[in-house]
Parts: C-alpha cells; sequence; structure tokens
C-alpha cells in the first residue's frame, strides 16, 4: 500500500498513535496504571482556582467575643461586623463550639450548603517542604521557594508539591495512574486560560468553550469522512505521517497536535446533542475574563452528557479546571469575588442535584496563597496559609477540619504578618484523590512528599 492511500481508520490511528511522542509518556507507562472498570460509578473532581489569593479571613471569621475582638484588632478597618456574620450551627470535629465561626454575610448559598452538610471548611492549607511552627521558620527551617510570588506558589500548588522536584500537575499526574495509556477525555479544561495542574500527562488535556462541536473541519479542508476525500487529503495525510514519525521532536509534536485538531470535530460529533440547559447561572458584576458562573454552567451541561464520555472514551473519572479572577486584593476586601463564589457554587450545586449526581462529583477550591492578617489600609497583601472549601454530597460537610489559626496580633501561628500553614497541599489534595479512587500506593506516586506530613486523609470525604 502506497503512502497516499491510507484509509481513514488508519489515518485516524496514525494520529491516536502520535500521542507516544509526548514527553514523559513513557514514564507514565512505567507507572502501571490500571483504568477504572468500565462498570465502575462515574466520578468527577471540579477545582476551582481563586486567582490571585483570595483573603478566606473574611469569609471565615470568629464570632466567640474573646476571638472577635482579637480579630477585630488585626484586621482592624476591614474587619467584618460581628453581627452581620452567619453562624455556623454544627459542632465541629476540632473541639470548637458551634458558635465560634461564621460565614461573611454574602455567603449565603455556601453557608446553607455547609448547614446541609454539603460544604466542609479545611483550615489554614499551603505549601509546605515540611511540619513547621514560627520557631522552627525563624530558626532556618526550610520553606517552599519564592514563598510569597503568585506564579510560584500558584505553580506548587497544581504540581501538588513544593519541593521543586515535580514538573507534571497533580491532575495530570492522577490521570497517569488511571489510564496508562493517556485518555485525553479525563483532564478538562473550562477556563479561559492555561492551567499547570492539567499537564504534563500522557495526554493533554482537552479544551470546551462551550457545549457545543464546530461543523467537521475534515470536510472543510477535504479531507472528507471516506477514505480521504481528493487530491488534498491525500497530500496532508502524506506529510502529516511522515511529520509524526519524524525522528525532530518538534516537528512529530505539531504534526500529533495539528491532526489532533483537524479530527477533533469528527471524533465529538453529537456529543452535545442531548446536552441540559440549567438555571442560575450569572455573569456576574465586571468580572476579569470568562465569569466563574459560565465556567459552572459549563461543567453541569459536560456533566449531563457524562454517558456520552463514558460509551465513547471509555471515561468514567474526569477533572475539570475552572478559574476565578481577580482575588489578589490589596485595595479591597474581596466582597464582591466572595459574594459571586458562593453564588455560582450554589447553582451549581443545585445542577448537580437536579441531575441525581450530588454524591458523584466533588468540587474543591485552591488559592494561590492567603492573605495577610493586618490591612494594608485598603486590603491585605501575600501571605501564606489559606482555608479552602470542598463540595459536594460525598462531603463530609458541616465541619472545619485541620486546626483554625490564632486572628490575633503577634499570632503564634503567623510568622512576618502572615499565616504559617497547618495542612500540607499534599494532605488535603490527598484526602480528595482518596475519594477519587486512588490506592495508598497511588497516592505516594502522586504525590510523592506527602510521607513528610503526618496525616495522610483528613476524613471530610465519605
Amino acid at each position: 500500500m502506497s503512502n497516499t492511500d491510507y484509509s481513514r481508520r488508519q489515518f485516524l490511528g496514525l494520529s491516536l498513535a502520535a500521542a507516544a511522542l509526548t514527553p514523559l509518556s513513557g514514564l507514565a507507562r512505567q507507572l502501571e496504571a490500571k483504568a477504572p472498570t468500565p462498570d465502575a460509578p462515574y466520578k468527577a473532581l471540579v477545582v476551582v482556582l481563586l486567582e490571585g489569593g483570595a483573603d478566606v479571613f473574611n469569609m471565615i471569621a470568629p464570632t466567640e467575643a474573646d476571638r472577635y475582638a482579637d480579630y477585630q484588632a488585626t484586621r482592624q478597618n476591614i474587619a467584618l461586623p460581628r453581627n452581620s456574620l452567619l453562624p455556623f450551627s454544627h459542632s465541629n470535629s476540632n473541639g470548637l463550639n458551634p458558635d465560634s465561626y461564621g460565614m461573611r454575610d454574602n455567603m449565603g448559598a455556601m453557608h446553607r450548603l455547609f448547614e446541609e452538610g454539603k460544604l466542609a471548611i479545611v483550615a489554614n492549607t499551603g505549601t509546605l517542604l515540611q511540619p513547621v511552627t514560627r520557631s522552627d521558620v525563624e530558626n532556618g527551617a526550610p520553606v517552599p521557594f519564592e514563598l510569597f510570588a503568585h506564579n510560584t506558589q500558584r505553580n506548587q500548588w497544581m504540581l501538588g508539591s513544593a519541593t521543586g522536584a515535580e514538573h507534571q500537575g497533580w491532575g495530570a499526574r492522577i490521570g497517569d495512574r488511571l489510564y496508562a495509556e493517556g485518555n485525553p477525555w479525563f483532564n478538562v479544561n473550562v477556563s479561559d486560560s492555561n492551567n499547570l495542574l492539567q499537564t504534563g500527562g500522557a495526554a493533554d488535556a482537552i479544551h470546551f468553550d462551550e457545549a457545543y462541536v464546530s461543523p467537521n473541519t475534515m470536510t472543510r479542508y477535504g479531507f472528507g469522512p471516506e477514505s480521504g476525500g481528493g487530491e488534498l487529503g491525500r497530500v496532508y495525510q502524506t506529510l502529516y505521517k511522515q511529520q509524526q514519525e519524524s525522528s525532530h521532536l518538534l516537528m512529530a509534536t505539531f504534526a500529533r497536535k495539528r491532526m489532533e485538531e483537524l479530527l477533533h470535530p469528527d471524533r465529538l460529533e453529537g456529543l452535545f446533542d442531548n446536552v441540559l440547559e440549567f438555571t442560575g447561572f450569572s455573569d456576574g458584576v465586571h468580572e476579569t475574563g470568562k465569569p466563574l458562573g459560565r465556567q459552572l454552567e459549563l461543567v453541569a451541561q459536560i456533566l449531563s452528557v457524562r454517558q456520552e464520555f463514558q460509551d465513547r472514551f471509555q471515561t468514567n473519572r474526569q477533572i475539570f479546571f475552572v478559574n476565578q479572577h481577580g482575588w489578589d486584593t490589596h485595595d479591597s476586601d474581596n466582597a464582591h469575588q466572595v459574594g459571586y463564589l458562593s453564588e455560582s457554587l450554589g447553582a451549581f450545586q443545585n445542577a448537580l442535584a437536579e441531575m441525581g449526581i450530588e454524591d458523584q462529583v466533588t468540587t474543591l477550591t485552591l488559592s494561590d496563597f492567603g492573605r495577610s492578617l493586618t490591612s494594608n489600609s485598603a486590603g491585605t497583601d501575600h501571605g501564606w496559609g489559606s482555608h479552602a472549601f470542598v463540595m459536594g454530597g460525598a462531603v463530609n460537610g458541616g465541619d472545619i477540619y485541620g486546626r483554625m489559626p490564632q486572628m490575633r496580633n503577634d499570632s503564634p501561628d503567623a510568622w512576618s504578618d502572615r499565616m504559617i500553614p497547618t495542612t500540607a497541599v499534599e494532605t488535603y489534595l490527598a484526602s480528595v484523590a482518596r475519594w477519587f479512587g486512588l490506592s495508598d500506593a497511588e497516592l505516594d506516586s502522586v504525590f510523592p512528599n506527602l510521607s513528610s506530613f503526618p496525616d495522610r486523609n483528613l476524613g471530610f470525604m465519605a
């Protein structure tokens, strides 16, 4: 058979086979991943990045009199009024009284989910090399590289490690554990930005801007759905086959990427024919980038056709990446972002309930870092430790996990006006990944520095 006579099926196979040229794909195969069995229940993680460093200390504030007085003296002009806070009615596992803390008054949807047991708070989590106290840090204990830099700390969160030894995102590493040869439908990016969390694996993440598939680009370029569709089609096939087999990595990768783009609509034809529409999602006010509500609406729409992904691509596990911009609040106390986050998460959980998959989808937040304890007169500056939120029907919600730090001037839990994390990123993420289906051995391979910390499971997942 000559180079000009490839059948369409062989042509598709060539494009897929070229994925082996992706960097690190050989390593991924060495990990001996095992995909979830076809009859395993569907599960999804939805990762919401609060980009810029969320001031969580004005999202969760103390309500007990003495603790509130310390908080008010520390935060000064940006402290929230005590009587405005939405108090928790649930007791929590770390021994705090039920009314010790409350949420900001514009977090009604998240407060409701907390009260319903569908939302948990992970206290004071952040990047660490090892457990450290204030004394340890002041005496030279190792701390993560470039602690207060946006890009570095955000990357360490998305790598799931502050050691500098990891070069794949933790979402990509989980994908390699579950799908040895890579599954491009496992990691899904709906944000308007690149994300390190889903890069570097055996298969690239797929990106959706909307729940719609454009017309067949193969036909547009002269290929046609038959065996190659004319002279132009045969020329393209020959050139791309040669380049995909090239010893020049750049040329081979370019050819593979180009073929993926051309074949993409063909593979997804009809995927969104039965997509559901949802209400309650909004664009927000003066949002930067693609609004959070629209990203979460798109995730809900994709989840509404999850059976198509399972049937076509043997994918019953997926990770979605969502990005909310605008949290670098040097000149405000982030009231707008907080309210919009709560509204959007509430609408998303309502959509999951409508589909009957609340127990199968877990949403979790991460951020560059927390903020400084004290005000800079207008807002707050870059910090370190931060609270995170986990939402879903499989969450043991209505509780605070980990140790809440002392919010006061010269706090023993702070260093240079920044909270020192008491829960490592690895512990937080491993607690979610365990629910997702990873074994202890797989957790250690995905989060190699997990063994440096005393806790492997915070217990917030059912």
